[in-house]
């Protein structure tokens, strides 16, 4: 794409973000009621719901040149509660969420520092990752025990090389200690249309496949080793999901 319908593209993305975040900021009140009244969840409830809706919007009727497209591996059925583990290319990623249908908290930790994001992310009690295991696995637990399925990165950066880097144990000892299934989901495209650095967007298509639930080994056995099992099972998964799409390429729109 020339750099003028670059510049102007994203110079129209950039004005729709800033009025769609202003009018949800003004509509926000009426939503959550709405929410509260109608779905019966609490009010935390009610705003990380709000907060997939603001997602959805920007995926699918403001989208990144295209709509983001969703396949499921096994269809839509999903597990109630789960932790989601996704690959991590870009800071559009967490918005990529609004696009499935469960109520989602974020384990992340710059979006804590921008003022307006970081108070609503701490209202709808999502964990910062700035302070640490323990504070984090409290809060996915108090999520998880509240029907709220968590996403964590188990990179814990982006990756600026579309290459999965090492994978931490944190989201797998909280499947092993917990029960909880892992929701693994690959994503596509997001590295190219922002890459880590990048302020301005090259506008393309984005994918998010949502692979099989695997449920950990929860037999009494070695929990390091069901940890261990689990973490290379889910990158095994990932590995192969992003080898069979490397041909995946972004169709600038312009």
């Amino acid at each position: 794409m020339c750099s003028l319908l670059k510049l102007l593209w994203n110079v129209y993305f950039w004005l729709v973000f800033v009025i769609l975040t202003v009018t949800g900021l003004f509509l926000l009140p009426v939503v959550l009621l709405l929410i509260v009244f109608i779905r019966k969840c609490s009010p935390d409830g009610a705003l990380r719901r709000a907060i997939r809706l603001y997602g959805w919007i920007l995926t699918r009727v403001v989208p990144f040149g295209a709509p983001v497209e969703v396949e499921y591996k096994s269809g839509e059925r999903l597990p109630s509660t789960a932790i989601f583990v996704a690959n991590h290319n870009s800071a559009i990623d967490p918005y990529l969420f609004g696009t499935i249908p469960v109520e989602n908290g974020f384990v992340t930790s710059w979006p804590f520092r921008i003022p307006v994001y970081g108070f609503f992310m701490r209202l709808a009690g999502y964990a910062d990752a700035r302070k640490g295991w323990d504070s984090v696995r409290e809060k996915c637990i108090k999520l998880l025990n509240a029907g709220c399925s968590v996403t964590i990165w188990p990179e814990g950066h982006r990756s600026c090389d579309f290459q999965l880097g090492r994978f931490k144990n944190g989201a797998f000892s909280l499947s092993v200690d917990t029960g909880r299934p892992i929701v693994p989901v690959c994503i596509l495209g997001s590295g190219s249309v922002l890459p880590p650095g990048h302020m301005l967007m090259t506008p393309g298509r984005v994918r998010l496949i949502v692979l099989d639930p695997v449920y950990p080994e929860c037999g009494g056995g070695d929990r390091g080793e069901a940890v261990r099992n689990l973490r290379r099972r889910i990158r095994g998964m990932l590995e192969a999901e992003l080898s069979e799409n490397k041909h995946f390429r972004i169709h600038a729109v312009g």
